[in-house]
């Protein structure tokens, strides 16, 4: 073995082994639109969220019928609890600062069942987007409003 080995040690950064992913959730009620102060207030309310969480934000887009962001996280992060987190407080921050849509809401969920998210920091192609409303809104049919409640 030769002693004149020499090994040096580079520092690692957490951020290189963070996951990405693009996520989207929709309005559970197919006639609620993300429009108005209501469109521009989810960034902010997500921005504080993830910061909260240490989640890097990479962008942001709201639409009327969806919303979809990109954000990082660490490998130990399941895909479940972030979106979950993500899910619950927003919705709490919806349905506290706008009182049309807590009237309007059948449960304390402001979002529908589910969300897409693919791993990876492209937003999603429209036409996915639209199968994924399109096949949501098919469930929700099939989904007694008791079954609904239960799940959340």
């Amino acid at each position: 073995m030769d002693s004149n080995i020499n090994v040096f040690l580079e520092r690692i950064n957490p951020g290189y082994y963070d996951l990405s992913y693009t996520c989207l959730l929709i309005p559970r009620l197919s006639y609620h639109h993300l429009l108005g102060d209501l469109a521009e207030s989810l960034p902010e309310w997500l921005q504080q969220i993830c910061a909260l969480n240490n989640w890097p934000m990479e962008f942001i887009t709201v639409e009327a019928d969806y919303f979809q962001w990109g954000l990082r996280v660490g490998p130990s992060i399941q895909t479940g609890q972030f979106m979950q987190e993500i899910r619950r407080k927003t919705s709490e921050l919806i349905l506290s600062a706008f009182e049309y849509v807590r009237r309007e809401s059948p449960v304390n969920d402001f979002w529908a069942p589910g969300y897409l998210v693919v791993l990876g920091m492209r937003p999603h192609p429209t036409e996915m987007i639209e199968h994924y409303i399109r096949l949501s809104r098919r469930q929700q049919e099939f989904l007694p409003a008791t079954l609904l409640e239960a799940r959340l």
